[in-house]
């Protein structure tokens, strides 16, 4: 039985997950390929070498676009207590950023890790020429792109992306991101780990046997093999979370709840907004479907955007992240006897003494919980019971799952993304003409 470290509250979602009316969708589901990020295993011990190679490194710059970015910032949010590196995330061309880098991390302590699946991007090429006079290290596919062909060229160390396809977005548990993640010190064994029980558990033909099935080549992140059902089992969705989530969310936007608010009650997990916004955008967003993220680490956004989904357009689903154990239980508020009968709003500060810094936050969501559900708004909870390496991996499984299913459930391809391929292209076009 998977240990899931997590909750999924959909009480208050307003609607059921049930399969009445998903009947057909269910079945097309069940005869799409497994996609491949949920059966890839990467080589953990090629990275365990990296770690050892660039151990005396004491800064850290990581630089990328999109997917080849968004899964490191999250995991390193979360669990960068692991590590004792300086690291700088370089998502962009800014040349103003770029001498701050520069400025701040002398190049004998420093490895510059560009990571990008194409190799073709014209930010990661306008970053290696800006640090071509750094210790380097190449995170790419083994292909004609550009920048693998520099690394061959220069003799720079390398890190391949996975042999079989896989949308960059979806590539956090695999060398793509797990390669720094290694390098800084985070435990990136126990994150598989976490990774595999959710892809597993959230199989839709957990429990099925595995036969051959023609594969549909748009669905370019899948594998080839594709259960199939074994005599009149039906498909688990009972226990099938990322499925249950899916379904939700889809009921929702078919009554008009075409926006998600997002919010993070954690500090560590607020790093992993722009992955699941990224994830949602890029793979449900497409043939005028999908619902817009925004939101943001809560209880910040309690002070703004919250009005947004109170008293805004009545078309938002709220989100909330949360964790249940935060690792320190021991920060505690003491009130000075001489300020004990200030008053607070209905309160006197004596009856804050002794309460949690965690019981605090977590009154901050109960709160809010509160008001979106007497405002008749439907709330859901996905409440994380720690924050570890096992359980990252499960949380990233998991949104990986449920974005799959969202776009099966649409009928558009979770593996594309044609809504950006057209200004990548007018960007060379523009730097083209700016170089004549």
């Amino acid at each position: 039985m998977t240990n899931s470290k997590f909750k999924l509250n959909l009480n208050n979602s307003s609607v059921n997950s049930d399969l009445q009316g998903y009947e057909e969708k269910i079945e097309k589901i069940q005869n799409t390929p497994t996609p491949r990020f949920a059966k890839y295993t990467p080589d953990l011990e090629k990275l365990k070498v990296l770690r050892e190679k660039y151990q005396d490194k004491k800064n850290i710059i990581v630089e990328g676009n999109g997917g080849a970015i968004s899964n490191f910032r999250g995991i390193y949010s979360a669990l960068k207590n692991m590590s004792d590196k300086n690291v700088f995330l370089l998502d962009t061309e800014d040349p103003d950023y770029i001498a701050e880098l520069r400025n701040k991390c002398k190049k004998e302590d420093t490895l510059v890790i560009l990571t990008s699946k194409s190799g073709t991007r014209i930010q990661v090429l306008a970053n290696y020429f800006a640090f071509a006079d750094y210790p380097l290290l190449v995170i790419t596919e083994d292909n004609d792109g550009t920048l693998n062909q520099i690394r061959k060229i220069k003799n720079l160390n390398v890190s391949f992306y996975p042999e079989v396809e896989i949308t960059d977005r979806f590539t956090g548990l695999t060398e793509s991101a797990l390669t720094t993640a290694e390098i800084v010190g985070i435990d990136t064994e126990e994150m598989i780990k976490g990774g595999k029980e959710i892809y597993s558990l959230c199989d839709i033909n957990r429990g099925f046997h595995s036969g051959d099935s023609p594969v549909d080549p748009k669905m370019q992140d899948s594998t080839h093999a594709v259960p199939q059902p074994c005599g009149t089992m039906e498909p688990s969705i009972e226990g099938n979370p990322a499925l249950q989530l899916a379904i939700t969310l889809d009921k929702l936007e078919n009554l008009g709840y075409t926006d998600l608010f997002l919010s993070i009650y954690s500090k560590k997990l607020s790093g992993f907004f722009e992955l699941i916004v990224q994830l949602f955008h890029e793979s449900v967003c497409k043939n005028g479907l999908g619902q817009t993220i925004y939101g943001g680490e809560a209880p910040e956004n309690q002070h703004h955007t919250l009005q947004r989904l109170i008293s805004g357009r009545k078309n938002s689903v709220g989100l909330f992240l949360t964790v249940e154990n935060f690792s320190n239980k021991e920060a505690k508020i003491e009130i000075e006897k001489d300020l004990k009968n200030i008053a607070c709003r209905n309160l006197n500060l004596e009856d804050l003494n002794n309460i949690s810094l965690e019981e605090i936050i977590k009154a901050e969501f109960q709160g809010t919980w509160q008001d979106v559900i007497d405002n008749k708004i439907p709330a859901i909870n996905f409440e994380l019971e720690e924050v570890s390496p096992r359980t990252i991996g499960q949380f990233m499984a998991f949104f990986q799952y449920v974005t799959f299913y969202s776009a099966l459930l649409r009928e558009v391809n979770p593996c594309n993304q044609p809504g950006v391929e057209k200004s990548k292209e007018n960007i060379f076009g523009i730097v083209g003409e700016i170089g004549e």
